[in-house]
């Protein structure tokens, strides 16, 4: 296909830098601490995961660590390379099970093969045209077992236009405040990107026969503020667990869930 072409083409050679994105500015760390803590909360306590579009597996080796067995799914063969790499690193390699290479809209798996699915870091958004990325909501309700989770994150429409002026890239502005680019919500920036309006994701998920449970703003508070000062407050043993508690107690707060780059969907498949 066409779209899954583009996406390969853009993430080749960029295994290394997917694997450092959650560790590497103040924002994308909060990310991971968020996503991680309702991670924690909604996961049953043991069982095979899915970890459908994982790049090269930053959260399948936290839940491996945790005594999960995972499988990675990805549409590139480098980051499941890479994923067995860190995997073997972090001593949990056999908790791994067999990588696959594929496409999130028709997973190669049996119905209720799953304990969880998790497919963080908005792979979905990645999926431009709009039946593909119902099927592939689909498919992953449709391989997790029933009373079980369903982890989703994208990119959220609202964020993107908080971004544009944020950076001030002016061509990047340009191009995104189309009324075409407005309507569509695709937007061809470092990656090819489907941008979900508030909602939407919900809806999806509803769709596929999944009851959903939280809505949850990855970046939550913290999205677009400065970066050095994020890192000032996180440098600072006395203001930062305050800061982490008040981060964690307001994501999922409904008038700032939309506004966070990555929104995050947090459902259950019908026992």
């Amino acid at each position: 296909m066409k779209g899954l072409d583009t996406v390969r083409a853009r993430y080749a050679g960029k295994g290394f830098l997917e694997w450092e994105r959650l560790t590497a500015t103040p924002i994308t760390r909060i990310e991971h601490l968020i996503t991680s803590h309702w991670l924690q909360r909604y996961l049953p306590p043991s069982g095979m995961v899915l970890d459908a579009g994982s790049g090269p597996g930053r959260y399948a080796i936290d839940l491996a660590i945790r005594g999960y067995r995972v499988v990675m799914f990805d549409l590139l063969c480098e980051m499941l390379r890479l994923g067995r790499q860190k995997a073997a690193q972090a001593g949990v390699g056999p908790r791994l099970v067999t990588p696959t290479e594929g496409d999130l809209a028709a997973l190669p798996y049996e119905d209720s093969a799953f304990d969880a699915v998790i497919s963080l870091g908005a792979p979905l958004s990645h999926i431009t045209d709009a039946d593909t990325r119902f099927r592939a909501v689909a498919e992953m309700a449709r391989v997790v077992k029933p009373g079980r989770p369903v982890f989703l994150t994208v990119c959220t429409r609202l964020a993107a236009y908080r971004g544009i002026a944020f950076w001030m890239d002016l061509g990047f502005f340009d191009q995104m405040t189309t009324a075409e680019a407005r309507k569509r919500g695709v937007f061809d920036g470092s990656q090819l990107w489907y941008t979900f309006e508030p909602g939407e994701l919900e809806g999806m998920a509803q769709h596929a026969g999944l009851d959903v449970i939280e809505r949850v703003g990855c970046e939550g508070l913290a999205n677009h503020l400065p970066m050095d000062h994020l890192e000032q407050i996180e440098r600072d043993p006395q203001r930062w667990p305050v800061w982490r508690e008040i981060l964690l107690e307001t994501c999922d707060e409904p008038t700032i869930i939309g506004i966070s780059n990555h929104l995050m969907v947090v459902a259950r498949k019908p026992a």
